[in-house]
């Protein structure tokens, strides 16, 4: 019921938009891939042959932008010829996406990472929940080209608890339903090899409290959602979206309508580089570089 409510919400802001303002940028195209190699979200499993959280979350929205939402765990769709479908791509993956998988279907070709990239180049634009951040990350130094794509790199994560988000560009198009302040309960992604050269980071999260009860917190506050533009294409990443009730509320939904658009845009990106100004000390106990 508060999925369907929430869900109803949405798609009454998106009509009034429309109305008020003229038409805002949209995709035609959205592929959605959910391949995991080792671990599967929640939001991305399918139960007997039902859609996915995620899946049931974001097609009524897309289609209520005019889009066509293809949802696919077949990792070989990434390739320069297919991408010529798509004008956004949508990742909430895990792992290395050209092994062996969890729902044995096929894996991503040897030129996959290279042709997203050069595809979001060229124009494509690129949208990443949460294990995004953990697909094709490697140990020690090594940057792999997706890691750099993408602007940072899982490193681990503790228990869940309520954070507070942190809005250091408020005035964002992104942040428009992210509010300063906002808590919530997630399981919290810390990061490493940032791009700090490549993004723009428009939300820290701030542990509060919980850096007394988890030592990996202990940190200052780090970047959890940020943007950036590749060439002539755009790259939005958000670590959140592990738990199920944050799909199914209203402001995380809101939150996806607004990087669509930010994403759709042609205008002024806004995405000037902005890490070391923001992040505090540099998040030095992060290991940043890239």
């Amino acid at each position: 019921m508060m999925t369907r409510i929430a869900l109803a919400g949405i798609i009454a802001v998106l009509g009034c938009q429309a109305a008020l303002s003229g038409e805002q940028p949209t995709p035609k195209n959205v592929l959605f891939l959910l391949t995991s190699e080792g671990f599967a979200h929640s939001p991305t499993v399918s139960n007997e042959g039902a859609p996915p959280l995620a899946e049931k979350i974001l097609r009524p929205i897309l289609e209520k932008m005019g889009a066509r939402l293809t949802v696919t765990y077949d990792a070989s769709t990434i390739n320069a010829e297919n991408l010529k479908n798509y004008d956004l791509v949508m990742f909430y993956t895990q792992g290395d996406l050209t092994r062996p998988n969890m729902t044995n279907t096929p894996a991503m070709g040897p030129n996959g990472q290279a042709e997203l990239i050069q595809w979001i180049e060229h124009g494509g634009r690129f949208l990443g929940f949460h294990s995004a951040t953990d697909t094709f990350d490697v140990e020690g130094d090594e940057v792999t080209p997706y890691i750099s794509m993408i602007g940072a790199e899982f490193k681990t994560h503790g228990q869940q608890f309520v954070g507070k988000v942190q809005a250091v560009d408020p005035g964002h198009p992104v942040m428009a339903h992210i509010p300063d302040g906002w808590e919530l309960n997630e399981e919290w992604y810390l990061f490493r090899k940032f791009n700090v050269d490549a993004i723009r980071v428009l939300a820290l999260m701030d542990p509060g409290a919980e850096r007394a009860k988890q030592e990996m917190y202990n940190i200052d506050p780090y970047p959890i959602v940020w943007i950036r533009a590749l060439g002539q294409g755009r790259v939005y990443f958000t670590a959140l979206g592990h738990r199920e009730d944050l799909w199914e509320g209203e402001r995380f939904q809101q939150a996806f309508v607004d990087a669509v658009h930010w994403l759709m845009s042609t205008g002024d990106p806004q995405a000037e580089p902005n890490y070391r100004q923001v992040v505090p000390n540099a998040a030095p106990k992060q290991e940043s570089g890239g």
